[in-house]
């Protein structure tokens, strides 16, 4: 009987694992965002990857993919592509000055301008976790729909 030293065995089992475990897949996801009250500006998307900084996003931020459209009254779909199964969070919001963020109150930080969070039809009574906002992508095509609140 042929010994082999372990970590042989172990090298040849993770090849072996690899070769037969199915690659992650790509697909998108396709957000519609219902409620725009009219066409001013933007509107703008953050996909989130890891919930630090959730909802805010900014262009420094390296855990968001970002989207903007131009706003339409009433409803704007979009894709994000090349997207990996698993768990995302959406954040948008309505940039009606087109400054590319979402205007706040100084003091408490709500919104001033529409918003909307995944996984939320009414508004949130407080800044939702990121954990209140995932939903799991995957497949091909993931469609969320997000409607906006305006203050």
């Amino acid at each position: 009987m042929l010994k082999f030293p372990r970590f042989v065995t172990l090298i040849a089992l993770v090849a072996v694992t690899a070769i037969l475990s199915p690659s992650a897949r790509a697909g998108e996801i396709s957000v519609t965002v219902t409620g725009i009250r009219n066409d001013n500006g933007n509107i703008i998307a953050c996909l989130w990857l890891a919930g630090w900084g959730f909802p805010r996003c900014d262009a420094s931020n390296t855990r968001v993919i970002t989207a903007a459209v131009k706003a339409t009254t009433g409803t704007v779909s979009f894709r994000f592509s090349d997207v990996a199964d698993g768990k995302y969070a959406i954040s948008v919001g309505h940039d009606q000055n087109q400054d590319g963020k979402l205007e706040r109150h100084k003091l408490f930080g709500y919104p001033l301008e529409g918003a909307g969070i995944s996984n939320f039809v009414d508004p949130p009574k407080f800044i939702p976790f990121h954990h209140d906002a995932l939903f799991r992508a995957s497949g091909d095509l993931t469609a969320v729909t997000i409607p906006l609140h305006y203050p």
